[in-house]
């Protein structure tokens, strides 16, 4: 943990965001010594902080740990340009599963991570793992990548650093200039691939969303590996990104009139 209240001491706000985040990117729920093992925070702060955010209704508690509330999420969903971004994805998710038959999801950048906040499923992707709150790579995941192809030269750089890549598979991308490529294609294309890059068995196709000129968002499909697969949906995903660029840019489709 980064620390702001003297050398060695996080803030108090560090402290609970830590806790928060940590309950959040957990698929169950986290016990006290859960929790000091994953933040690093003594078992008596991580006491202190967990049973304050309970009485502001901010974490849950049950026999087998803490959980995040109901209302953190609502307070989550309440972001004016979160709620519009979401409302406006849903058709073009919905007609992505539809016609792939695999999950579609929509991203958005956060502290260079890719942040699903929004996915569908069809019939055909019941053994997905459901992904909406979670924070994936950018480099090793379709979504990620297509949120790096709105990076500028200088963003990508710091991203990239001057090392390899983390490795999440044996098929991770870890040397930046391979990526770079990658990013140059789709720049092209439209659409950018990963094969099994973040977890085995699961590929995807994305496609970037912009809005005033910018990346603002992802959108994807996601399903087993499938070369044909993947190349036929790409079309489907390069046409839900455009659409769903010009649904947040309904003024450039007013002037094309």
């Amino acid at each position: 943990m980064s620390t702001s209240e003297g050398e060695g001491h996080p803030s108090v706000i560090d402290r609970v965001f830590c806790v928060l985040e940590s309950c959040a990117a957990s698929g169950r729920p986290l016990t006290l010594v859960d929790l000091s093992k994953r933040t690093g925070l003594p078992k008596t702060t991580v006491h202190r902080v967990c049973w304050k955010l309970v009485g502001l209704g901010l974490l849950s508690h049950a026999d087998d740990g803490f959980q995040v509330s109901a209302k953190l999420f609502a307070l989550g969903s309440m972001s004016p340009t979160l709620r519009r971004l979401r409302a406006v994805s849903m058709p073009w998710l919905y007609e992505l599963s539809a016609k792939t038959g695999w999950s579609s999801n929509l991203a958005i950048l956060a502290e260079d991570r890719a942040l699903v906040v929004e996915e569908v499923f069809s019939g055909n992707s019941k053994q997905m793992p459901r992904m909406i709150g979670a924070r994936l790579p950018l480099h090793a995941t379709a979504i990620g990548k297509a949120l790096l192809s709105g990076f500028n030269q200088s963003e990508l750089e710091r991203f990239l650093g001057h090392g390899l890549l983390k490795p999440f598979t044996k098929a991770t991308i870890v040397r930046p200039e391979l990526l770079r490529e990658q990013l140059e294609r789709s720049h092209a294309s439209g659409v950018v691939l990963s094969h099994e890059e973040w977890s085995t068995g699961t590929s995807g196709v994305a496609a970037p969303v912009y809005q005033d000129g910018k990346v603002v968002a992802a959108v994807a499909v996601v399903g087993a590996p499938d070369d044909r697969a993947i190349q036929s949906h790409a079309q489907y995903v390069r046409v839900a990104g455009s659409r769903l660029s010009s649904a947040l840019n309904p003024e450039l489709e007013l002037a094309a009139v």
